[in-house]
């Protein structure tokens, strides 16, 4: 019994694959049916469009034998020379009707304007004089196959008979496909699924499996297996399970060997965070350790000097700032937006740096449209990434130089971008693809986390911030933030420069 049912789980597959490609040309059957009736439709209208050509084709030449015909009688002729015109008309206007290919539209087309051109000159045959009308209707008859009408609706016709051939030799294909389609694949597939299931049985009674060799890797314990008889089924079952059952062990094994990789490159980033900031302390706290040793020489000490304060009381916030910009990283950005000018953050932050730009002799350039540009913003998060692209501005011009900062609104509804940019000799190739990554540093001092907190805070607010050198040298940084609703004061002049 239990050979049996492993038997029906193995075959299974294979009979649902056969019923599926019988369905499949059963499917296809029906389909080539529709497709027999629709292709027959096409051809009983390309039939209707070659009838309705020539005709067309036999109105014009009748009406250009008409015209070129005996005039004895003027009143006869006038008469029969008005039926042909309409019949002429009635048989363009059905070709008209039944025209769905471009062939036929653009022939179509051609004879209408021949014979619009035609009917023109018809018109003006009213006011010609009795005794000039045979030669005007000549010039008419002229005029017809000048504009190519009768060698247009031969083109026409043509068109048509090819079509009808066309249409003709796919039904006569669609009918011999649908006896083989309905029939031979069928029971094709009720073949193939019967020889695949009867070989895949016969192979299990065939088969010499060794499990050792595939599971002697995992576990070194599985015995080798042999089959020789259809009794032997339900081993190979028993020793499957057991591989099975190994290599689950060995997988949660990778997996542990993973988690444990992992947190070893956690403790490398953290112990790599660790010389960062000892690193950045470590010359804050040599100054701070010398001055405190001087003051205590002599078996009296003094005391401390007021600049030797100033200068311990600069290096505590050289640590002080080195430790908050580590928890700036190390802490999420949450941030509490509410509705702020953004031009006034600009300026803000722009006179933060002002004292140090100063020092520097660099000039930092405000280019600000007139208006403000209210946005729900995190103030102070906005501010953050403004002061620290200008302070890596400073950083890139020891020697003076000046400072490009600019917003830009394009319009209602979209992104307002900000520019930082500066004339120092620009980002280095090597850290362009690693800019915004944490502890990457140009600097010989410095965590590289400043970059990465703004990207951070500039995500936060649902934009995005891109850095690189300009066409003239230099670093650009650029951020965008989206606006939410709409502005106080729309936008429509252009900025003003304001120079710190």
């Amino acid at each position: 019994m239990f050979t049996r049912r492993l038997a029906l789980k193995l075959l299974a597959p294979t009979v649902l694959v056969s019923l599926l490609l019988v369905a499949a040309c059963i499917a296809g059957a029906l389909y080539l049916i529709r497709s027999h009736d629709a292709l027959s439709a096409v051809l009983s209208e390309n039939i209707d469009s070659t009838q309705t050509a020539r005709d067309l084709l036999k109105a014009v030449e009748n009406l250009r034998d008409g015209l070129l015909g005996d005039h004895s009688n003027a009143t006869d002729t006038a008469e029969r020379l008005v039926g042909l015109n309409t019949a002429v008309r009635e048989r363009l206007q059905r070709a008209r009707d039944l025209a769905n290919l471009e062939g036929e539209k653009q022939l179509t087309k051609q004879i209408g304007d021949a014979l619009d051109a035609y009917y023109q000159a018809w018109d003006r045959r009213a006011s010609v004089p009795p005794a000039e009308r045979v030669a005007y209707d000549r010039k008419l008859a002229e005029q017809l196959e000048e504009g190519q009408v009768r060698q247009n609706c031969m083109k026409l016709r043509d068109y048509n008979t090819d079509q009808v051939a066309a249409a003709d030799r796919s039904v006569t294909s669609l009918a011999w496909g649908l006896p083989v389609v309905a029939v031979v694949a069928p029971l094709s597939g009720l073949a193939l699924g019967y020889i695949m299931a009867r070989s895949i049985y016969h192979s299990m009674y065939q088969l010499n499996v060794r499990i050792r060799d595939a599971a002697g890797r995992l576990s070194g314990e599985t015995p080798p297996l042999l089959l020789g008889k259809p009794g032997d089924l339900p081993d190979l079952d028993g020793q499957m399970q057991g591989v099975i059952e190994e290599m689950e062990r060995v997988v949660s094994r990778l997996q542990q060997r993973e988690r444990d990789v992992l947190r070893r490159e956690q403790l490398a980033a953290v112990g790599q965070v660790a010389a960062g900031v000892a690193h950045e302390l470590r010359n804050p706290l040599t100054s701070v350790k010398m001055l405190v040793q001087a003051g205590m020489e002599g078996s009296k000490p003094t005391g401390l000097a007021h600049d030797d304060l100033a200068i311990i009381e600069h290096e505590v916030l050289r640590m002080e700032a080195c430790i908050q910009t580590f928890l700036d990283f190390a802490r999420p950005p949450h941030a509490e937006p509410r509705r702020t000018d953004l031009l006034a953050v600009v300026r803000r932050a722009a006179a933060l740096v002002e004292g140090r730009a100063r020092r520097q002799k660099v000039r930092c350039v405000l280019n600000l449209p007139p208006g403000p540009i209210e946005m729900q913003i995190d103030a102070n998060q906005i501010q953050q990434v403004l002061v620290n692209l200008l302070l890596n501005a400073l950083d890139a011009m020891p020697q003076g130089g000046v400072i490009h900062a600019e917003a830009r609104a394009p319009g209602r509804g979209a992104d307002v971008e900000v520019e930082v940019r500066d004339d120092g000799p620009g980002v280095a190739p090597e850290v362009m693809k690693r800019l915004f990554e944490p502890f990457v540093s140009t600097k010989e001092t410095g965590l590289g986390l400043g970059l990465s907190i703004c990207r951070r805070l500039v995500e936060a607010h649902g934009g995005a911030i891109h850095g690189g050198n300009g066409s003239d040298g230099g670093a650009v940084f650029t951020f965008a933030l989206p606006t939410t609703g709409e502005l106080d004061s729309p936008l429509r002049h252009k900025g003003h420069k304001e120079e710190r």
